[in-house]
């Protein structure tokens, strides 16, 4: 790309790709993937067209963010209906402001928040912005993939006998590849302990629509096997969810729902206010509003449709030779994690030979690839991508079996060990220096340090690293993995003494 290039140059030049039929086949966020058939069909393709016009503020008719009484209050009167919460705020700084509020606004400061150790890092904030002190819960690892997979009760009771005093549990579910924990029992453990349950369903904005899809089929038609439902009806006090990222809002909004009594509501409200802009983008509002209608109207539809698609992937895709794609219980199918480590393609080869052929994926974690379907995708993207993926195997055939040693030569696509040390813990520090990994030892982490695969923290925020996990930090970036938080030049972010 030319360097010289601004960003409206990149977006007028998206534009036209669009206009001309030429668009990359995307499976990447936001879920609405660049399309307007949807908004069409529903009414609101004035609205696309018109975007600058609708980029107001709190003009005669239009209402205030902070203080909704008519407008706004509206939209999220209607989103708290349809997801059968007790309230629902609008997040305009996306659901990252979300976390944080549901954070900073059910733990006191100097309180105690027990947390997944995958967690986003707007978590990590609430703890450093809040005062607060973390009680981490690892993630059990699927070993058939080598990656994180749920959070399980068991460890969360273990975390609440642990530490009483905390007011609060946060689980990502689902994680980024799909991995759902299970809530219901979840919930059940953290509500016998007197606190309350927080879940960052950022990537599961859609689930609470195949719970809808679900129970209408469940006398008859086939289901996508293996959802689970969603956060909203298994018992959490306060769900985020990220409706850009799979439903049709435009990027940086999504909803929070309050779904108890056991939630301090007002307190939450008012931590949002502090962390929300006071000139909200009207634009974001309205394409929430749209989204909330277009669920509404023709969420069976929609439903329905990528249900379908995404069942016949997997189908049709289990036939690929050499492909791996990841199909497991407990799991929302919508995320694609594939893996040709069998004919020798590392996740970052993979990447390149899809980008080669106009597919666009998400991620790539290790030696997987995730493609993150939604609303808006088409029966023809997964036929594109199926495509792709044929023409990739067909092409790395020849000369496979010693391309594949030498990957599992590095670790091969699943993980070769977990971390078997535990870490003691200090408060998360407010300020921070870079210093050598290998000179880290005794130093309380600043930024969490995430090894790819699986994709989790090896060592969170406040927690002070010791011998064991710099060892285990050096060899997985000797193996050649991707180690997040730890720079080129091998320099990480600690406390400040």
């Amino acid at each position: 790309m030319d360097s010289n290039k601004s960003i409206i140059d990149f977006l007028n030049q998206q534009a036209k790709e669009a206009a001309a039929g030429k668009a990359h086949v995307s499976f990447h966020m936001p879920g609405h993937k660049g399309r307007r058939a949807m908004f069409d069909k529903a009414g609101f393709g004035a609205f696309i067209d018109n975007i600058a016009a609708c980029d107001i503020t709190e003009i005669p008719g239009a209402d205030a963010l902070f203080d909704p009484s008519t407008t706004i209050k509206n939209v999220m009167d209607n989103y708290a209906d349809l997801y059968g919460v007790q309230h629902t705020e609008l997040l305009v700084n996306g659901s990252s402001a979300g976390v944080m509020a549901a954070v900073m606004g059910s733990v006191p400061i100097g309180g105690t928040l027990i947390l997944g150790k995958n967690s986003h890092h707007s978590a990590f904030s609430a703890l450093r912005l809040g005062g607060i002190n973390p009680a981490y819960v690892r993630p059990e690892l699927n070993r058939e993939y080598g990656l994180t997979a749920a959070v399980r009760p068991m460890d969360i009771r273990k975390a609440c006998d642990g530490h009483p005093e905390a007011s609060a549990v946060l689980i990502t579910s689902p994680n980024y590849y799909g991995m759902l924990s299970d809530i219901k029992a979840i919930a059940d453990i953290v509500h016998r302990c007197g606190m309350i349950l927080i879940v960052d369903q950022a990537h599961g904005a859609h689930l609470r629509f195949c719970d809808y899809l679900s129970q209408q089929q469940r006398d008859g038609g086939k289901f996508v096997k293996n959802t689970r439902t969603s956060a909203e009806s298994q018992g959490a006090d306060i769900v985020i969810n990220s409706t850009h990222k799979t439903l049709f809002s435009f990027t940086g909004s999504g909803i929070l729902n309050i779904c108890s009594d056991r939630a301090d509501k007002d307190a939450v409200i008012r931590t949002l206010r502090m962390l929300q802009t006071t000139s909200p983008s009207y634009i974001a509002m309205g394409s929430l509003d749209i989204n909330e209608r277009i669920m509404r109207v023709f969420g069976r539809s929609v439903m329905e449709h990528w249900m379908s698609d995404i069942a016949s992937f997997y189908d049709r895709a289990s036939r690929i030779h050499g492909l791996t794609v990841v199909d497991c219980a407990g799991m929302d199918l919508t995320k694609i994690n594939i893996s040709m480590a069998s004919l020798g393609i590392s996740g970052t080869q993979l990447d390149r030979e899809l980008r080669a052929r106009n597919i666009i994926p998400e991620m790539v974690h290790g030696h997987y690839v995730m493609l993150m379907t939604g609303a808006g995708s088409r029966t023809g993207d997964y036929a594109a991508l199926l495509a792709a993926l044929k023409d990739i195997s067909d092409s790395y055939a020849a000369g496979a079996a010693g391309r594949a040693a030498e990957i599992r030569g590095k670790g091969g696509p699943a993980l070769r060990s977990e971390p078997n040390f535990d870490l003691e813990s200090a408060d998360v520090p407010a300020e921070c220096d870079a210093v050598p990994l290998y000179a880290s030892e005794g130093r309380i982490l600043y930024d969490p340090i995430i090894i790819y695969p699986p994709g989790s923290p090896v060592v969170c925020p406040g927690e002070i690293m010791s011998m064991d996990a710099i060892s285990y930090i050096s060899e997985a970036i000797a193996r050649g993995e991707k180690a997040g938080g730890v720079d080129d030049e091998g320099m990480i972010l600690v406390g400040r003494r």
